[in-house]
């Protein structure tokens, strides 16, 4: 089952959950003397109880399934982007200047990693916010982070089939903000 179908029938049941729980309230209220009090906090009680079951039962579907790996976990391989307008410098080593970018930038925009290796992309720019985008071979976004000035910002991640995969700037910067590309090139 899909990511996008678990989030449909998930909503779905929310959904089903606020129809029983309006269908209760608009019921009850027929009546011309108000409710008992004691009533009253029975109702609130277990409808608490079971608005925290569905959430346990939500969180047990999704969590162990989320695509982060663990903060513990150590990456195989970091690679250092930098953006600057209008390109991505890629690198084995830390790129903090600018003849360092321009050295970076030198030997290309790509970099080669192995199928299955946990990579960090530690990702920061030199002038303005870009955004720092991963995209599949068949062209479907699979990760996203801002690089921005003075900060450094960390993307996880593993790439399980080879191939190339595109790296686009998606925060507009400029007048060539199209040409902003990168390749990771997967083993």
């Amino acid at each position: 089952m899909t990511p996008q179908m678990q989030a449909f029938l998930v909503w779905l049941l929310w959904v089903a959950v606020i129809g029983i729980v309006f269908g209760i309230a608009v019921r009850g209220s027929s009546s011309s003397s108000p409710p008992a009090p004691e009533r009253v906090d029975r109702m609130r009680l277990l409808m608490l109880l079971v608005l925290l079951v569905l959430a346990g039962f939500g969180l047990g579907l999704t969590l162990p399934r989320a695509p982060y790996p663990t903060a513990a976990e150590v990456p195989d391989r970091v690679v250092f982007v930098m953006g600057k307008q209008f390109a991505f410098a890629l690198s084995e080593d830390p790129i903090t200047n600018e003849e360092e970018y321009e050295e970076a930038i030198a030997y290309g925009s790509g970099v080669e990693v192995r199928r299955g290796e946990l990579i960090e992309f530690r990702v920061s720019s030199l002038d303005v916010n870009h955004g720092f985008s991963l995209y599949s071979p068949d062209h479907r976004l699979i990760a996203q982070v801002q690089a921005m000035p003075g900060y450094v910002n960390r993307l996880r991640t593993r790439f399980s089939e080879p191939g190339d995969y595109s790296i686009l700037c998606l925060e507009y910067c400029g007048n060539s903000h199209h040409a902003m590309r990168g390749v990771v090139s997967v083993r």
